[in-house]
């Protein structure tokens, strides 16, 4: 097992937040990244929030379908970062996306199918909370070690974040 398999239970801000952003140990130097990181954090709060509310499997399942396209989003963004600035875990990176993109997406589909979609629902939380957290810390802000090229990724604006549908 490696050790993003075996993440720190992460940072809760309060009762409602299932996670917090850690500026000293989540920031990579990168705005947009951070930036988006942040927005991860915070669409999975609202996931969580919405769970302990009891919102319906329907509302559920369009959170999850939004953060997995947002996601998506955002590795291809942190990847073609780590790319241009030749980070050497870049290729750890993509794996690490794949791996996740994968468990993601499969419990997301037993979401759909499952008699108690509370149960995989938590297994969401859990998994995504804890694998992010981690993946930030030891994976992401390793860019803080790999500079900038040249002004291009300066003026680079973030993508836009995917559209709820």
């Amino acid at each position: 097992m490696s050790m993003e398999d075996e993440p720190p239970t992460p940072p809760a801000a309060n009762g409602l937040d299932f996670i917090c952003w850690d500026e000293d140990q989540m920031t990579t130097g990168v705005a947009s990244i951070d930036e988006q990181h942040r927005e991860l954090i915070q669409h999975l709060n609202e996931l969580h929030r919405a769970h302990l509310a009891g919102a319906q499997p329907d509302d559920i399942k369009k959170i999850l379908k939004f953060l997995g396209r947002f996601v998506a989003t955002h590795f291809q963004h942190e990847e073609g970062i780590m790319e241009e600035r030749q980070c050497p875990q870049r290729k750890e990176n993509l794996m690490a996306h794949a791996r996740f993109l994968s468990a993601y997406q499969e419990l997301v589909s037993n979401f759909s199918m499952e008699d108690d979609p509370d149960q995989i629902a938590k297994e969401i939380k859990n998994m995504a909370a804890r694998w992010l957290a981690s993946h930030i810390c030891r994976v992401d802000a390793g860019l803080r070690h790999c500079p900038a090229i040249g002004p291009k990724e300066a003026n680079q604006s973030k993508p836009p974040p995917p559209q709820p549908k």
